[in-house]
């Protein structure tokens, strides 16, 4: 039984981490919307300040530099656990720092995106 379960779960955990931060951010986004909804439907008055600051829960920018820097150090985790693997058994440290180069990859291009995004914002 463990032979099957124990590949399940490691191959179902990123997909469920994906679709709950997905989730978490829509519903951010929905309150967010709801709440502006509500104001205008009661004849508030909406201030520029306030809709800025809304917008800031969605900024892509800022969401490039941590994503970025997340994946580096998922990346960086990956390549100490190689080290620490490979103590043990030698042959194990290129294939950990092969998979730690993806997450380090896709690090480096989401900070790329923010400081190509940054700059243009700040023009």
């Amino acid at each position: 039984m463990e032979d099957i379960l124990v590949p399940i779960v490691l191959f179902s955990v990123v997909p469920v981490c994906i679709w709950l931060v997905s989730y978490f951010n829509y519903r951010k986004r929905l309150t967010a919307h709801e709440t502006v909804r509500h104001a205008i439907d009661s004849g508030q008055t909406i201030s520029p300040e306030l809709i800025e600051k809304m917008s800031l829960l969605v900024d892509p920018i800022r969401a490039d530099l941590r994503r970025g820097v997340l994946f580096i150090a998922f990346g960086a985790a990956f390549a100490v656990l190689g080290m620490m693997i490979g103590h043990e058994e030698g042959e194990a440290i290129m294939p950990m720092l092969g998979v730690a180069s993806f997450p380090v990859f896709l690090g480096l291009a989401y900070l790329g995106l923010w400081a190509f995004g940054h700059g243009r914002k700040s023009a």
